[in-house]
């Protein structure tokens, strides 16, 4: 399930590092700054807003399994619009429609493995998304190095690559049942909630089965948009968990990672391909580390962390490109390289750790079942659109602050970091009834525009 939701995702966000250069030249674009570069790096966040859209509908009405089942039809044409694209508009179109299963397969699957997962792991299940995403990120960097493929067949088939393990995820999941908590709240009795269960678990807690009865006595099916809105008690979850997805890509994250090798330009490093591809691989370690250490360190403490350090990497690489600019600060040198790297490669280690995986999961452990579907919606929904906002404009931003730009993206990660130590409560090892009512305890302590 993972592997068909994740690595598309992964690999949509770092598949134009290195190939945006070859198609513009190719279609006969003569900028990377150009209007149609910014609306095709953010094709896919378009057509991913989309999707999230559709992810939360979907997956209350035909229910997690089916929903990543028919996610492969998005993907599916999508590739081959982009593999057979006979201009630069259908090279779009075809990355918009590639959106849209990956849109909706960041909410199917995120909701699908937070209720299989048994709470004692739920985190490392969890962060297994963001370690299939970091792999799809680096394997987008490997293969569009200019040694792989310069050719005009090379980068069509490159582009279709997302196709493979979204139809894998299709035959794995044809055979899995859907998930406990969604058919203890669909079907009749509980018979096949149990069955479910007993299929996902060697050994099955009295705990679970108990969960499974609260959940099918203390729900009348999967709530709307507007009472999700209108609920006093589901306010302040709400409130953190668009918080958490606009944190995320207003700290620059894809910026970071579909600009990285024009940053590294920017800051004078010499092989920029090749520092762009370690930058993959050091995500890809630093994510594998996250996930061991999720349900021993919690959330939280992951969280504030790993957003600190991405602030820190802000200030450090606004300082190399701001040494590096001769009409600036002009006290650059070598170092100015070193430190451009090293501030890159600790934003992609706090990213990691943090906002970069942490917000898909950590939705679905804030809203009981019945809201969790339009809460995944609500939330996916705001990172694609805020995602949209950051593509289309950084060109705009960093030819206007240059080489100040992160000094300013250093400020806003900052900004919700104050948020973050505020709101967001601990997670780790706590059903959804008990962070439910940690919740409402919480929210008690803030006025009635944020809890009840």
């Amino acid at each position: 399930a993972v592997i068909g939701g994740a690595f598309p995702l992964g690999f949509a966000i770092g598949n134009v590092a290195n190939t945006l250069p070859l198609v513009l030249d190719y279609y006969g674009v003569s900028s990377t700054t150009s209007i149609y570069s910014s609306v095709f790096v953010a094709g896919n966040s378009t057509g991913a807003l989309l999707g999230a859209l559709l992810a939360g509908p979907i997956a209350d009405k035909l229910g997690r399994r089916k929903g990543m089942i028919w996610n492969l039809l998005p993907i599916l044409i999508g590739c081959i619009m982009m593999g057979s694209a006979y201009n630069k508009y259908q090279l779009v179109v075809g990355r918009i429609v590639i959106g849209i299963g990956v849109g909706m397969g960041s909410g199917l699957t995120n909701m699908f493995i937070s209720e299989v997962s048994p709470v004692s792991v739920r985190g490392l299940l969890g962060m297994s998304y963001g370690l299939v995403m970091a792999v799809g990120i680096l394997l987008s960097y490997l293969l569009s190095m200019p040694q792989v493929f310069e050719d005009d067949i090379g980068w069509r088939i490159f582009f279709c690559i997302p196709l493979l393990p979204a139809l894998f995820q299709t035959l794995v999941i044809l055979k899995a049942p859907d998930t406990p908590a969604y058919l203890a709240v669909k079907c009749t009795d509980l018979g096949p909630a149990k069955k479910a269960l007993a299929r996902y678990r060697r050994v099955v807690a009295p705990f679970e089965e108990e969960q499974l009865l609260k959940v099918k006595e203390s729900v009348a099916g999967a709530r709307s948009l507007g009472q999700l809105l209108t609920d006093p008690s589901q306010r302040l979850p709400l409130l953190i968990g668009i918080g958490l997805h606009a944190a995320q890509q207003f700290s620059a994250i894809n910026a970071v990672v579909s600009y990285a090798p024009v940053i590294f330009k920017e800051a004078n490093v010499g092989d920029s391909v090749t520092a762009t591809v370690a930058t993959g691989v050091v995500n890809c370690v630093v994510t594998f580390i996250s996930a061991l250490l999720n349900d021993r360190v919690g959330r939280r403490v992951i969280l504030i962390v790993g957003t600190s350090m991405m602030g820190i990497a802000h200030g450090l690489l606004a300082l190399s490109q701001s040494c590096t600019d001769k009409e600036s600060w002009s006290c650059g040198g070598d170092w100015t390289a070193v430190v451009a790297i090293g501030s890159v490669f600790l934003f992609i280690c706090g990213c990691t750790a943090g906002l970069g995986s942490m917000p898909w999961f950590i939705v679905n452990e804030l809203f009981v079942t019945e809201y969790r579907g339009v809460a995944n919606s609500v939330c996916g929904s705001t990172n694609w659109f805020t995602s949209i906002i950051l593509l289309l404009t950084y060109d705009s931003v960093n030819n206007a602050l240059f080489p100040y730009t992160f000094f300013f993206y250093m400020a806003v990660v900052v900004f919700f970091l104050v948020l973050m130590i505020l709101f967001v409560p601990e997670t780790r090892c706590k059903t959804v009834q008990q962070i439910t009512v940690e919740l409402e305890r919480q929210s008690s302590r803030f006025p009635p525009i944020i809890g009840k």
